[in-house]
């Protein structure tokens, strides 16, 4: 088995603690950057959802006063 040389062990570290640095930049953007797009993008569609469940629960409402209002008649 060779042995590493100083100056090359010196290199593979360097070489490491660069990668790890890399890492950590990207794990930086996605945090900071790809998550707030996320989360406005969630917040818009909740607000969507809500919309429809309020006209679908409105919707029923009527329908039900409705069958009420033909059932006394």
């Amino acid at each position: 088995m060779k042995r590493i040389v100083k100056s090359r062990l010196d290199e593979h570290m360097v070489d490491l603690y660069n990668r790890v640095d890399n890492l950590k930049k990207d794990i930086s953007v996605i945090k900071n950057n790809h998550l707030k797009h996320m989360s406005c993008s969630i917040y818009k569609i909740e607000k969507k959802v809500d919309k429809i469940l309020w006209a679908l629960i409105t919707g029923m409402g009527a329908l039900i006063l409705t069958l009420i209002a033909l059932a006394l008649k």
